[in-house]
């Protein structure tokens, strides 16, 4: 009895058991053959940060909760618009199947949508074959070096933090709030622009200032001068412009006064001699100067004994003479000696007075022979009074003049007729 007892609930165990597994088998069962199923959590992206104007990877992962094979494709959209090609799957019972499309993150808020086309056979649960993320708003890297606005402390990368250009009213997105080419670090008037450099810091921009550099010269002046107007002092030598004699000369700024020729440049001051130093002199330098010396002297010696040799050469003529003479030091007849050529100019006046002298004596002889020539005039005239008296006493005779032998006389020949 105790056996068949046992044996008994043994069986009812068994066909419990059996009924449990019957009932929860039928409860896992999918309700339907063909679906394929996608929900929000199931679409990711390549990157956990989006920043505005990147492009970055949309995935999605499509689940098959059906009991049967089934294919289509996925198509991706951010609104009403199309993101890239729709990806088609082929997904096993209980299994899954990954797509993707690249897509460049726009600057505004957005969400994505994925969804199951084109199913085959036709997915006959439509409930779950779409899906669409949260409201997503893109991080912004203005200066694209690889930080986000939210964590750049400068978003435009001027040089100028974003509390520093909220201090001076520049826009912090931009490098350029003016837009005249000057980031806003460097620009001197960042929200001027036609301005953005004052040379001289007085307050006025270049383009308005007729002196930039305010050194007394205007801009046109220095133009015409050929000057720096951006330099206060062009050449550099410490002078300014204006009162600089030679503003494009750096070894020279003041006028320099013409000089006399006639008149010897005035010697270099001689270098003054620290009394301390004589007192650090040792005997090397007492040593130096004594063989100084002692050279010299030997170079005296030597042309003292040259010049007596010359002397006791014999000379044959004058030109040697002159030739000896001259190479000896402090010759008269050196070029350089003054009195020498003195003495030429006089003896030259003396022979230029002399020669006037014989010249004077030689023309002196004519006036004499005049005053005789006169005399001789004064005599004449009673030699031709008694020449005319004697004419007339005597008597007055013909004078036959001989004609040549070739010459035929016709009065002869009347005669002899």
């Amino acid at each position: 009895m105790i056996f068949k007892a046992k044996v008994s609930i043994y069986l009812a165990v068994c066909l419990f058991l059996i009924g449990s597994f019957l009932i929860v088998g039928n409860a896992l069962a999918a309700e339907y053959d063909y679906d394929l199923a996608i929900n929000h959590d199931d679409i990711t992206f390549s990157e956990d940060i989006l920043i505005s104007g990147e492009t970055v990877r949309i995935y999605a992962k499509v689940r098959n909760v059906g009991n049967l094979d089934i294919t289509g494709y996925v198509s991706f959209f951010r609104g009403m618009e199309l993101i890239g090609n729709s990806q088609a799957v082929s997904v096993l019972p209980g299994s899954n199947d990954d797509v993707f499309v690249d897509f460049v993150v726009p600057e505004d808020s957005f969400n994505v949508q994925a969804k199951i086309q084109g199913t085959d056979p036709a997915d006959q649960n439509s409930a779950n074959d779409e899906s669409q993320t949260t409201l997503i708003y893109p991080d912004k890297d203005t200066d694209g070096d690889g930080t986000v606005d939210g964590l750049d402390n400068d978003d435009d990368n001027d040089g100028l933090t974003d509390s520093e250009e909220q201090s001076l009213g520049t826009d912090p997105l931009k490098a350029d709030t003016d837009g005249d080419g000057y980031n806003d670090n460097v620009d001197v008037f960042p929200l001027d622009p036609n301005e953005w450099l004052d040379t001289d810091g007085d307050g006025q921009g270049d383009n308005a200032d007729i002196d930039d550099d305010n050194d007394g010269w205007s801009d046109s002046q220095e133009q015409s001068r050929g000057t720096d107007p951006l330099r206060k002092d062009t050449d550099g030598d410490g002078v300014n412009d204006p009162q600089d004699y030679y503003p494009l000369d750096p070894s020279k700024s003041v006028k320099e006064e013409p000089r006399n020729i006639f008149q010897p440049p005035e010697p270099d001051p001689e270098p003054e001699t620290d009394p301390e130093d004589l007192d650090q002199d040792n005997g090397d330098d007492d040593i130096d100067t004594l063989q100084d010396l002692q050279q010299q002297l030997d170079e005296i010696s030597n042309s003292q004994e040259t010049a007596k040799k010359i002397d006791e050469q014999p000379v044959e003529k004058f030109g040697d003479v002159v030739e000896m003479v001259s190479k000896k030091t402090g010759s008269f007849f050196s070029l350089n000696n003054l009195f020498m050529w003195m003495v030429i100019a006089i003896i030259l006046v003396l022979a230029a007075i002399i020669f006037l002298i014989i010249k004077q004596k030689k023309s002196g002889a004519k006036p004499i022979d005049s005053m005789a020539k006169k005399k001789a005039q004064v005599a004449r005239p009673a030699q031709a009074l008694n020449l005319k008296k004697t004419k007339k006493s005597m008597p007055i005779q013909k004078v036959q003049r001989k004609l040549p032998p070739n010459v035929i006389n016709l009065k002869d020949l009347n005669k002899k007729k």
